[in-house]
């Protein structure tokens, strides 16, 4: 993953991060996605109890979870990109007016 410009403005550099941390979400979500189909599909019912049980549907859970700090970490990128976007506007505008 490649750094984060260290000169750039400070919100940019967050919706850098936050690009970087939501890819890196994304492949761990995947990750554990794969892990908890493959033990729902290899372990057989019959040991599919009490802590087993439990594990596999925490399994789940978290990778539900994960999937949704994704969705979100998307959204708050898309916030600073407009953020980003508007800081521009204003110093162009500043820099014409300055002119």
């Amino acid at each position: 993953m490649p750094a984060a410009n260290p000169r750039a403005h400070p919100i940019e550099h967050a919706k850098e991060k936050a690009r970087e941390v939501r890819e890196e979400l994304h492949v761990a979500g995947g990750e554990l996605n794969l892990s908890t189909t493959v033990l729902e599909r290899a372990v057989p019912e019959t040991h599919k109890r009490g802590d087993v049980r439990k594990a596999i549907d925490q399994a789940g859970a978290a990778t539900q979870k994960v999937e949704r700090a994704t969705e979100e970490l998307h959204e708050v990128e898309d916030l600073l990109e407009r953020e980003v976007a508007e800081r521009q506007r204003l110093e162009r505008e500043l820099a014409q007016r300055r002119g």
